[in-house]
């Protein structure tokens, strides 16, 4: 069975410029982009770090070994306070990394990947902090 996989992608020359521009290039072609699903570029080292923070990989962690039945169990498991575990997997949900399943009266958190990956090229971290220029997402 094939591990199913996320990957956060270090791009220092992603923009929204050059997303507009893909965008145009689409429509005037008609060639057209898919972003695929598992995989969000960004521009800046500091947002992946805090996107996929320690406690929310510990999280992910956390549902694919243990397979909790709500986000309270995921929280004691976890020892930590049930509100932050909550923003943690709103977080997570809203990046496509989990799903909170509603059962009844309970929110399910479910892990849809077994494996992050953080790719970034070695050569172009290096450029972005000689030149000093710190690209937003």
């Amino acid at each position: 069975m094939k591990t199913k996989t996320f990957t956060f992608k270090y791009d220092p020359t992603s923009s929204p410029k050059r997303m507009f521009e893909r965008f145009w290039e689409t429509v005037d072609t008609g060639k057209k982009y898919i972003q695929p699903k598992n995989v969000i570029v960004v521009n800046r080292l500091d947002t992946i770090y805090r996107v996929a923070s320690q406690a929310r990989l510990d999280i992910l962690s956390c549902l694919v070994e243990e397979r909790p039945s709500n986000i309270q169990e995921l929280a004691q498991l976890l020892q930590r306070d049930y509100a932050n575990v909550w923003r943690d997997c709103q977080a997570l949900n809203s990046l496509r990394v989990i799903k909170l399943k509603k059962e009844g009266r309970e929110i399910r958190p479910i892990a849809l990947y077994e494996k992050i990956i953080i790719e970034f090229p070695i050569a172009d971290v290096g450029r972005e902090k000689r030149s000093g220029v710190a690209l937003s997402v």
